[in-house]
């Protein structure tokens, strides 16, 4: 896993080792090692101009103007406060080099090769001053190596939030450990490349930070078989859509749920009997179970869905439909189904104009929804614009409030149960097409046939629906991807897993 930290963790991980480790000594090491990473990467005959603020970040910055001074580098400073903290203003007593007071006048006849942003730091929360929003905006126009220290001055280290206008670097060096604000939202695309620098640093709470899934965290979801196991081990798993309009919805995910890919035992395609025809035999896995229907639209079928209440994880929602007819079928498996429930899609939706308050009575053993951001704004009834502002702390909010487990989709997708949050960072813009979502869910639901880690393995599917669309790109690229292609990868991503 990959810990992050919001600037409130890392403001609080800050005070916690300052308990054994002085101020001074954590800003010594944390100039230090950047300096070692930006020795890397400039040449000894580059311009570098530091500019460095008045807080903790500008004292880091001034440790690495004296460190390029006092191994030969041509490295001036330019301190952008009057009002510097006390470790700063030791630091800048220390570093001996070139300072510059005339910011405007120095790049009228010097060249800048590399520029080190060291103005702002996790602290920042509120729009930047004008005076500010100049200077930032006047180094983002020089054509320089740009290196930021632990974020790029002029965003919000939780949300990603540009405040006013933000430095844009090649090389961002983020101390101790990534920022959410560096993951998500505006601030994600405000570097090339972007590395941790480690410190010592430590957190007081490790288990409540955010975290970025990897492959090798979802090892525990799949392991080894018992020879002697059947296929009644793995669990029965039911997914419930489609109608006369989106027939094609529901026939990916099961594709995606299919035994042979995510490790179900059984899997049932549920869908209105009129279309039986347009599925059958598509796949020779499939497993029906008809749904009385109105010309090609579900109905709520009681004696269909009790065919299926036994079942260890069901699926409501891809292709389905809005209508009461499908708000009756997830109010009744809230109230019948002690499994694990997904809704997705139009199950969403049809949630969002009928009642989502009903996701308080249930005897499921969890309930996973998977909306992206338009269907999220209109379960939480809030603006697509302001969920984007903190999109974590609304997702986790929401989920608190329903009891349930929420995947929020976006590039970076959010996985939380209220309390503990994963995010997904691969895939590519080639998900970015009709099915993609669908194909998540069905994974989901597969996933979710066994009861434990419910969390993780959530999670886990939106790991295998990136991983796999990222390695279906070395036969295709972003604008021909299509779904069947990522179906057809899972099996390479649970390789790849197993084998981590």
């Amino acid at each position: 896993m990959i810990y992050l930290f919001t600037a409130k963790d890392a403001q609080e991980a800050d005070s916690y080792t300052q308990q054994k480790i002085p101020a001074i000594e954590l800003m010594e090491r944390a100039g230090r090692e950047c300096f070692y990473e930006i020795e890397k990467r400039i040449n000894r005959s580059d311009n570098i101009l530091v500019i460095s603020g008045g807080g903790g970040n500008g004292g880091d910055g001034l440790v690495i103007a004296r460190y390029l001074y006092e191994n030969g580098y041509n490295v001036s400073a330019f301190i952008s406060s009057n009002h510097l903290k006390e470790n700063t203003q030791t630091n800048l007593l220390r570093y001996k080099g070139n300072i510059v007071k005339d910011l405007l006048a120095y790049l009228s006849v010097n060249k800048v090769d590399v520029i080190v942003d060291a103005i702002f730091g996790v602290g920042l929360s509120t729009n930047l001053k004008k005076e500010y929003i100049d200077l930032i905006n006047r180094l983002n126009d020089i054509q320089a190596y740009k290196i930021s220290i632990d974020i790029n001055s002029g965003v919000d280290a939780t949300s990603g939030k540009i405040l006013g206008c933000a430095f844009k670097s090649d090389l961002t060096l983020s101390i101790e450990n990534i920022k959410t604000g560096q993951i998500i939202g505006e601030g994600s695309f405000l570097y090339r490349e972007i590395k941790p620098i480690k410190i010592g640093i430590i957190s007081a709470n490790p288990n409540n930070l955010i975290k970025i899934i990897e492959k090798e965290d979802l090892k525990v979801l799949f392991p080894k078989r018992e020879k002697n196991s059947n296929k009644g081990n793995y669990g029965r798993v039911a997914l419930i859509g489609g109608n006369k309009h989106t027939p094609g919805a529901i026939e990916l995910s099961f594709s995606a749920l299919a035994a042979l890919r995510c490790g179900c035992g059984y899997a049932t395609l549920c869908v209105p009997k009129s279309l039986y025809n347009s599925y059958a035999l598509i796949n020779p896995e499939n497993i029906y179970n008809l749904f009385e229907d109105d010309d090609g639209n579900i109905k709520f079928d009681k004696e269909a869905l009790d065919k299926i209440i036994n079942y260890s994880s069901i699926l409501v929602g891809p292709g389905i439909g809005v209508s009461p007819e499908v708000f009756k079928i997830i109010e009744y498996l809230l109230k019948n189904f002690k499994g694990n429930l997904v809704i997705d899609a139009d199950g969403l939706n049809s949630l969002a104009k009928y009642g989502i308050d009903t996701l308080l009575d249930n005897i499921c053993a969890s309930i996973t929804l998977t909306p992206h951001i338009k269907e999220f704004s209109r379960l939480s009834s809030l603006k697509i614009e302001d969920i984007l502002l903190n999109p974590i702390a609304y997702a986790k909010e929401f989920s608190k409030k329903y009891h349930c487990i929420l995947n929020l989709k976006n590039y970076v997708s959010i996985i939380t149960d209220g309390n503990e949050v994963f995010l997904n960072t691969n895939g590519n813009p080639g998900l970015a097409k009709g099915g993609s979502g669908d194909v998540l869910s069905g994974i989901t639901t597969s996933l979710l046939a066994k009861h434990d880690n419910l969390l993780l393995r959530v999670a886990g599917a939106a790991y295998i629906l990136g991983r796999s669309a990222d390695l279906a790109l070395q036969d295709s690229n972003e604008y021909s991807l299509i779904s069947r292609d990522v179906v057809n990868k899972i099996s390479d991503t649970i390789s790849e897993i197993i084998k981590s």
